[in-house]
């Protein structure tokens, strides 16, 4: 009876420690463990999964607001396809040419090279013999991604045209008159569909940029509201010349002023979807995603400002001196409003 008395209460003694120990595992935690790596590791962990909403409101706001400002201006843009508004059209595209050359040369491009550039200033600060070896690697990436998106947007338009045109040829006694005008209305379609291709590569371009540029807004809000919302005043500032441009893109494609406003619009999805993106990995993926981005995009604005909206300035009935230096003009203030944006960045 005295050792079965002896054994219960030698047990509850052993409970009770392990109870006790065990509730104050983490309570009463000693302060090595607490400042430990393990423990911080623990709470970064905790707090880079646990959703803060109100940042996803005001980052999503801030995207929507640069979204729908620019649509609304485009309802003051007194261009259609009528032949009255071409002069005015050809201004347009112009300005749009060196908006996306600039865009190109002074924003994706720098921007793509400049975050492994503080990569590189960090995890090199103290190597100063190999600095030029591990520097240009990186350039050649840059200038594969440019080099890759002006092939990828030729590949994809050499493959619309070879499904979309036509290879009939006639053999047999027709009148001449009949062959040219048959001759004249195949290369007018022909013409048509091709100006219709540009301005849907254009489309995916601007929503590869716009996706960068929700990247972006993203980050800045999760590194501060007042950061956040500085970098959408510049985002709209850069945005609204742009989404002129691509408006006057897609009328000369053949499009109507209510088709290309919807289609301006539905790439505003790249925008959320990169900010939603953006906040969800923290910023993490920022960098990857956008320096693999980035150049591919400059790529895609370089091939459509070069070879689908440069020859329709240079083609047309119109040739008049006033005119090509209105054209010019434009262009220039194109390039220059992306110097303005670039330096203020």
């Amino acid at each position: 009876m005295f050792v079965r008395s002896g054994i219960a209460y030698f047990a509850l003694i052993v409970t009770f420690t392990i109870v006790y120990a065990h509730s104050h595992s983490h309570s009463d935690e000693s302060p090595a463990f607490k400042y430990s790596k393990h423990a911080n590791e623990q709470k970064e962990h905790d707090k880079i999964y646990e959703p803060d909403y109100n940042l996803y409101v005001s980052a999503l706001c801030s995207t929507l607001f640069i979204s729908i400002v620019p649509f609304f201006i485009l309802f003051f843009i007194p261009i259609d396809g009528t032949i009255e508004k071409q002069p005015l059209l050809k201004i347009l595209l112009a300005f749009a040419s060196g908006g996306l050359l600039g865009d190109a040369f002074l924003h994706l491009i720098p921007h793509a090279l400049m975050p492994h550039n503080d990569k590189q200033g960090h995890s090199h600060s103290h190597s100063h013999s190999h600095g030029t070896q591990e520097h240009g690697p990186h350039d050649i990436t840059v200038g594969l991604g440019v080099l890759g998106g002006i092939i990828t947007f030729l590949v994809v338009e050499k493959t619309v045209r070879l499904f979309s045109g036509g290879h009939g040829h006639s053999h047999g006694d027709k009148k001449k008159t009949d062959d040219k005008l048959k001759k004249k209305t195949k290369d007018n379609k022909n013409k048509q569909e091709d100006i219709k291709i540009a301005g849907y590569l254009n489309l995916a371009a601007d929503f590869t940029h716009n996706f960068t540029d929700g990247l972006a807004i993203g980050a800045s809000f999760i590194a501060g509201q007042s950061i956040g919302y500085i970098t959408t005043v510049t985002i709209l500032l850069h945005e609204i010349p742009h989404e002129i441009g691509d408006f006057a893109i897609l009328v000369q494609s053949g499009c109507s002023r209510k088709k290309a406003m919807l289609l301006q619009l539905l790439t505003a999805f790249g925008a959320i979807s990169g900010t939603f993106i953006s906040i969800y990995l923290r910023g993490s993926g920022e960098g990857l995603v956008s320096s693999l981005i980035l150049p591919f995009t400059a790529g895609g604005f370089i091939y459509i400002a070069t070879v689908s909206v440069i020859p329709e300035l240079l083609e047309g009935s119109n040739n008049k001196f006033s005119q090509s230096i209105k054209e010019i003009i434009a262009l220039l203030a194109g390039v220059y409003m992306m110097v303005l944006i670039a330096q203020y960045e």
